[in-house]
């Protein structure tokens, strides 16, 4: 493959990475770009398919830890922006069913989102309180009008 299409590879892999912070691909759009700079002296596919493997699963392995730590570390100040949503409302746009996922609007997002027990029912239309965020699924509890 040319170095310009390991390089595309890259800038795609990265702007993905950048859509959904997981500090996963960015490890392997680093090795795509580090094999399309390779690429202009190895010029056989196989060697830079076995070279681009090699550089994702050591970046992986060496660094996921360390990524890990920080994204946990109680002195951490990461906080990805759907962290952001928990304790605000929003409104049902469809029904979510026991043990299965519904979609709710908050502001001007609409997100996936499961009740907060298994055995929960939520109306579309409800108004419901965001109580927690597990990846990009929102944790929601409907509010009960007094």
């Amino acid at each position: 493959m040319s170095s310009f299409v390991w390089i595309i590879l890259a800038v795609i892999l990265g702007v993905i990475e950048l859509l959904s912070t997981t500090f996963i691909l960015l490890w392997v759009a680093l090795s795509a770009f580090v094999t399309g700079i390779l690429s202009l002296f190895l010029h056989v596919f196989g060697i830079q398919l076995l070279v681009f493997i090699f550089l994702s699963i050591i970046l992986l392995i060496l660094t996921r830890p360390l990524v890990k730590r920080w994204r946990g570390s109680p002195t951490s100040t990461y906080q990805s922006n759907v962290q952001r949503l928990v304790g605000e409302e929003g409104v049902m746009v469809s029904k979510i069913m026991e043990g299965k996922t519904g979609m709710v609007r908050v502001g001007n997002e609409t997100w996936s989102a499961r009740g907060e027990f298994p055995e929960a029912i939520v109306e579309r239309g409800d108004r419901v309180l965001v109580v927690a965020v597990k990846s990009s699924l929102l944790i929601v509890r409907r509010v009960v009008s007094e």
